[in-house]
């Protein structure tokens, strides 16, 4: 959970996006917004962007005409002042032009995780729940697995599923979507 210290100042959406308007944030400094505190992100090694890379695949040419595959875009959840940046968010509208509207909603949430692993567990994935986020997925790169997490309710995803790299999985916006695990797993 992230944690707000006593006498800590926490920023809204609208104020974290001033403060990148107004360049606070260097050009290669990667942050996100979560509960309104501004996070510095886990670096990317290069299993965590081939895994990302296996997912944009994966979802742009066999989504091209139904959704758009999102790719490390931010995530804007002003209710819970945060604005997370997942590794891909597969979104209701396949017009880009729609991304951050309300005609463009998240449908799967993708994170690939290492380092941040428990974080994507423990934080995000409450954040997303509490966000009604239906489907979240982590591709868990220390075990190997695929953690799917749904059926958001009071806070927290209900429903978790551990997929290993023989299973198959489809997201809940497409069942006849039939992914093999193997296919986002380096």
């Amino acid at each position: 959970m992230i944690e707000v210290i006593e006498g800590q100042r926490t920023f809204t959406v609208d104020e974290y996006h001033r403060m990148g308007e107004a360049g606070v944030f260097a050009a290669d400094e990667r942050v996100e917004l979560i509960r309104g505190v501004i996070r510095e992100m886990s670096p990317k090694g290069r299993k965590h962007r081939v895994a990302v890379g296996l997912a944009t695949q994966l979802f742009v040419r066999r989504l091209a005409d139904r959704a758009s595959a999102q790719i490390q875009d931010p995530l804007t959840l002003a209710a819970l002042r945060s604005e997370p940046e997942p590794d891909v968010v597969v979104a209701s509208s396949p017009d880009p032009r729609d991304i951050g509207t309300e005609r463009s909603q998240p449908l799967l949430v993708i994170e690939v995780a290492d380092s941040s692993l428990r974080f994507d567990r423990e934080v995000k994935g409450r954040l997303y729940a509490e966000a009604g986020i239906a489907d979240y997925w982590i591709v868990n790169l220390v075990d190997d697995v695929l953690e799917v997490y749904r059926d958001p309710r009071a806070g927290t995803h209900s429903t978790k599923l551990v997929c290993k790299a023989g299973d198959r999985i489809a997201p809940l916006s497409f069942p006849d979507l039939d992914v093999a695990v193997r296919d986002l797993i380096p």
